[in-house]
């Protein structure tokens, strides 16, 4: 008995660890923070992404009253990944989607506007149900304190699903609580400063504005400029190829022009010395 769950231990981990490789991360660094930034642009938390047109919702304040926020539509030039940027409370957050993530998003928008238009949304329900109700997906955000400085980050689940708030149903994008993957590993007196919990509310005319901005057809056409720029830029690149020629109209092109020239200068001076009539008369 013993030694047949000591087996399905090890078979539950070995299917783990497999489950994980199977696993792609959406969000690696390398792929969210591409190498060819400078150290300013680094610094000054510039050149990240493209900001697109306006992107307005609703937010619930820790303290305060829901109320209208307005940001921006964001796009990770190179990638798959697009969203919005926005304050929240005093913080910037930006609330980002790789493909899957954006499909099942779109997806979600579709099924609220379904059940709005069916009045399937249930006002009784729990707001902790029913905002998870359409499904989750794998998120990122960048956070700081402006827009400049979102120097911390974090990979939390995003929830997608509907809300009533003073009687009207909405929307929802719950983010939940993750920890700030930008210190982690690293030996630091500050706190660990992770991402709070938040809810993104939209009517439908915003979840419409939302779900037309992340959608395949809309992020894959983004995506497909950047490889024709970069495809335009190689082709330029190995096209301007020197080569060089012997003749004389190419002469001034070879390297030891400068050296020629320098030699001619030369022997004609040493040839004005040995000619004293055509130097000028000393005084």
């Amino acid at each position: 008995m013993k030694k047949a769950i000591f087996c399905a231990a090890m078979l539950a981990v070995v299917v783990s660890g497999l489950w994980a490789k199977k696993t792609p991360d959406l969000y690696d660094e390398k792929k969210m923070h591409p190498t060819d930034r400078s150290g300013l642009e680094k610094f000054l938390g510039t050149n990240r992404y493209d900001v697109f047109d306006e992107a307005v919702m609703y937010i619930t304040p820790v303290f305060g009253k829901t109320k209208a926020k307005r940001g921006n539509f964001i796009y990770r030039r190179g990638t798959d990944v697009a969203g919005f940027r926005i304050y929240y409370d005093t913080t910037a957050y930006t609330v980002e989607m790789a493909q899957e993530p954006r499909k099942i998003c779109c997806d979600a928008i579709d099924k609220y506007m379904e059940d709005f238009a069916e009045k399937r949304l249930d006002k009784s329900a729990k707001k902790e149900k029913t905002r998870k109700i359409y499904g989750s997906a794998p998120g990122y955000q960048e956070y700081g304190v402006a827009m400049n400085m979102m120097n911390y980050r974090a990979k939390p689940k995003f929830n997608f699903g509907y809300a009533f708030v003073n009687g009207n149903p909405y929307f929802v994008i719950h983010v939940d609580k993750a920890k700030n993957l930008a210190l982690e590993g690293k030996s630091t007196d500050l706190p660990n400063l992770e991402s709070i919990a938040q809810n993104y509310y939209f009517t439908r005319a915003q979840a419409q504005k939302l779900k037309e901005f992340i959608s395949e057809e809309n992020i894959g056409g983004y995506h497909a400029e950047e490889e024709a720029k970069l495809e335009k830029m190689k082709a330029d690149a190995e096209a301007d190829v020197y080569v060089e020629s012997d003749s004389e109209e190419d002469y001034t092109e070879r390297d030891d022009y400068t050296e020629i020239k320098t030699k001619e200068k030369k022997n004609a001076k040493n040839k004005e010395e040995q000619n004293p009539e055509n130097a000028e008369d000393a005084y």
